[in-house]
């Protein structure tokens, strides 16, 4: 926060022969601060909520922080583009893995599927949060960058064998691939890497290997366009990406 030396301002008179009221004003509209969250029978989530002064200038500074300018080929409206720099604030803080733990654990998103939906051999879907149905691919998706851990189920689904967890890019891979990608690889993008998810051109789930060639770096949103959107990408020649549309 900067404050300057001096400043010439319109200020209403209520902030100079009622200072106390103003003040009152002010405080009233802190206690009034609250944020709503339910889901939908429709598989939404519903949000509103109230700030007061400093806590909307602030979540709205970091909102237009994290959008950033609009790029050429981004149709998002401006509702669109709010929402998924919200989703990438959380994502981010949730990244830093500094969180209180809950139940002993960091605070994480937890995809439950079977091997055969994930690998597309059989149609389905998973479990988001042990609770939320989504479709294959968002699985496919959430699946390319994170820690797998396996578990084998009897006839009845009881679980037999629960293996341990594994990252899928292991941490030293991946600070070779930031330092090569440098941002987002989608062509035309130029979000920096510590908005990205390292995505496997072909899924580690079909065979892709987890290697220096196989994996770059996509923003939350050009990775959701390759996986639920139907873009292609394509490795060239000169060691760039090209993108394939639908």
């Amino acid at each position: 926060m900067w404050l300057t030396e001096s400043l010439c301002l319109w200020v209403p008179l209520r902030y100079i022969r009622d200072l106390d009221g103003a003040l009152k004003d002010a405080n009233q509209d802190h206690e009034r601060r609250a944020v709503w969250i339910s889901e939908t029978m429709d598989g939404l989530f519903i949000l509103n909520g109230n700030l007061d002064l400093e806590g909307g200038a602030i979540l709205r500074t970091a909102l237009a922080a994290v959008e950033g300018k609009p790029v050429a080929g981004d149709t998002r409206t401006a509702r669109e583009r709010r929402a998924d720099a919200m989703v990438d604030l959380a994502r981010h803080r949730l990244d830093v893995g500094d969180l209180p733990t809950s139940g002993c654990q960091r605070p994480h998103l937890t995809v439950t599927a079977e091997l055969e939906v994930l690998a597309g051999k059989v149609p389905g879907a998973g479990l988001l949060n042990w609770e939320q149905l989504v479709p294959a691919e968002t699985l496919r998706r959430l699946s390319c960058d994170c820690s797998v851990t396996p578990i084998v189920l009897g006839p009845d689904g009881e679980p037999l064998s629960v293996g341990r967890a594994r990252r899928t890019i292991p941490a030293p891979m991946r600070r070779a691939i930031m330092m090569r990608d440098r941002h987002c690889r989608f062509p035309g993008c130029d979000r920096p890497v510590t908005w990205t998810d390292g995505h496997h051109l072909q899924h580690w789930i079909d065979g892709g290997p987890t290697a220096y060639w196989n994996v770059w770096l996509l923003c939350r949103k050009h990775h959701r366009d390759v996986h639920e959107g139907g873009w292609q990408l394509e490795l060239t020649s000169n060691g760039s990406l090209s993108a394939i549309p639908p």
